[in-house]
């Protein structure tokens, strides 16, 4: 049976699974997707120090990413192999950060995870082409790297905890950053290899993950631990495209785009919610010397 469409496709009557601005009977704080997602203003205006740093502050660093990739993508893109990767993560960023906003935590940990890997596998590659370029582009070594690079983009197959070895040993990272990177990576593949939200429901909700007080098991839910808890990977994973950005396009802060990023993205963010920033530090340190000091 074909149902009449019915247009509102957002609010459907006849599937309800499809109707994201439903909310559960049984529960104020579970539903459809949109109606989850709807909850944020009214959270921000209760906790708003709180739930805003996972919110607003998330919300400027996505703006960053997207105008400090520009001049990487368009720019530099004939001397740079993270021009792939930068294209990319900042639509997994705000994949992520749609998912995570309208309840799905798992899932948006998942699409982080997507974004860790490739800053890491486009950083892998793109200090082989600056080594091999230092050492005076030998054309079948540049071309064998082509291939490997390309092989990567179709297969998507590579060993991240072995490439975080890699970076440290040419001084990408400190062993102290190395540890921090490996837990990062650790910590976000439980999102893939176990169902833990169903976990996390019993745990941070009781009876939640009886099925019978949600009438759709489909239905998502707001959660201030599982959100507080994206928000912390997905500061970090912006912390390391910045350490990304300044160690190989530092360029990329003194373009228009780039400044814009900075001056109206990431510094007031920095300023306003400073100390509920767990990157702040991180960050500051990467960025010009000049953002420092006015930051204080």
């Amino acid at each position: 049976m074909i149902h009449k469409h019915k247009r509102e496709c957002t609010r459907c009557k006849v599937i309800p699974c499809f109707n994201l601005f439903k909310k559960s009977t049984g529960l104020d704080d579970a539903g459809g997707e949109l109606y989850v997602y709807s909850l944020l203003g009214n959270k921000i205006d209760e906790k708003e120090r709180e739930i805003g740093t996972y919110v607003c502050s998330n919300g400027r660093f996505l703006e960053a990413s997207c105008f400090l990739s520009h001049p990487i993508c368009f720019d530099f893109k004939e001397k740079s192999y993270l021009k792939d990767v930068f294209f990319q993560v900042p639509r997994d960023f705000k994949a992520s950060m749609f998912l995570a906003f309208s309840g799905h935590y798992r899932q948006a940990m998942q699409v982080l995870r997507c974004a860790f890997e490739n800053l890491v596998s486009g950083t892998y590659f793109h200090s082989d082409l600056v080594d091999l370029m230092k050492q005076g582009r030998n054309p079948q070594d540049l071309n064998q790297l082509e291939k490997r690079f390309n092989e990567w983009k179709k297969s998507g197959r590579v060993a991240i905890r072995k490439n975080i070895e890699v970076l440290r040993k040419i001084h990408f990272l400190d062993r102290k950053e190395e540890k921090k990177w490996r837990e990062l990576y650790h910590n976000l593949s439980r999102f893939i290899h176990t169902p833990d939200e169903f976990v996390s429901r019993e745990k941070h909700h009781g009876e939640l993950a009886c099925a019978g007080e949600i009438e759709c098991a489909a239905s998502t839910y707001f959660n201030e631990e599982e959100l507080s808890e994206w928000s912390n990977c997905f500061q970090q994973i912006f912390a390391i495209l910045i350490k990304i950005i300044a160690k190989y396009h530092p360029e990329a802060f003194e373009t228009q785009s780039g400044k814009l990023a900075i001056d109206t993205c990431i510094l007031p963010e920095l300023r306003e919610c400073g100390e509920r920033i767990p990157v702040r530090k991180e960050i500051l340190k990467l960025l010009p010397p000049e953002c420092i000091e006015e930051t204080g």
